[in-house]
């Protein structure tokens, strides 16, 4: 970020946040950790397509742990000029696996 950009700003809706509670582990700490993150570097996993005006959703990973599982965790980031960049956390949800242990 140069110093004349505006800092991004992240947030966890407040839906994002009650998922995390109920998946329990950890799974609100990882995601706060990843916020944090977003705030620095806001195009962090994989772009969906379909989003309209300025706005982009992106689609990231976080590993699972001992207590919890992997979790995919679905943003949208909105950057209209001049305001800084507004990313929301919107759904959070375990990564199932179709052929049980298989990962990607």
């Amino acid at each position: 970020m140069n110093d004349d950009q505006q800092p991004t700003v992240a947030e966890i809706t407040r839906e994002a946040r009650a998922r995390c509670l109920a998946i329990g582990g950890g799974a609100l700490e990882a995601v706060e950790t990843l916020r944090a993150e977003l705030e620095k570097n806001p195009a962090l996993g994989r772009r969906a397509q379909g989003a309209a005006g300025g706005m982009k959703i992106f689609t990231t990973r976080l590993e699972g742990t001992g207590l919890r599982p992997a979790l995919t965790v679905t943003y949208v980031y909105d950057a209209p000029p001049p305001e800084p960049g507004l990313i929301r956390i919107a759904l959070v949800s375990p990564v199932r696996f179709a052929g049980g242990d298989t990962e990607f």
